[in-house]
């Protein structure tokens, strides 16, 4: 990843995964969990992050993420500039408009 971009993200507690399954056909993830937990999702497999601990989501890999019980989650996720661009604008735009804006960046829900 030769550009990247460390945003802290700050995940309440939902019983839902905090994204869609999907996949950055261009761009690799990692998720650096500083306190709580945090299950990422790899294709079928499942993978709990505790405190310190880290994973790398390789690009084309379908993936997704979520709080666990009711235990909030502080997370470090590194990312590409277009990935963050598609996090940013997706919490910006009507629902009905997601799918051109996963589009636009190289990435979709599955």
């Amino acid at each position: 990843m030769a550009d990247f971009v460390m945003r802290r993200w700050d995940l309440r507690p939902v019983p839902y995964p905090q994204a869609p399954p999907h996949i950055h056909d261009r761009g690799d993830e990692g998720f650096a969990v500083l306190d709580g937990l945090l299950d990422v999702t790899l294709g079928t497999e499942v993978r709990r992050l505790g405190s310190g601990e880290f994973l790398i989501v390789p690009a084309g890999t379908v993936h997704t993420f979520a709080t666990v019980d009711d235990i909030p989650a502080s997370v470090i996720v590194t990312m590409t500039p277009q990935i963050d661009a598609l996090v940013r604008e997706l919490h910006r735009v009507p629902d009905e408009e997601r799918p051109a804006v996963w589009a636009r960046y190289h990435s979709r829900m599955i």
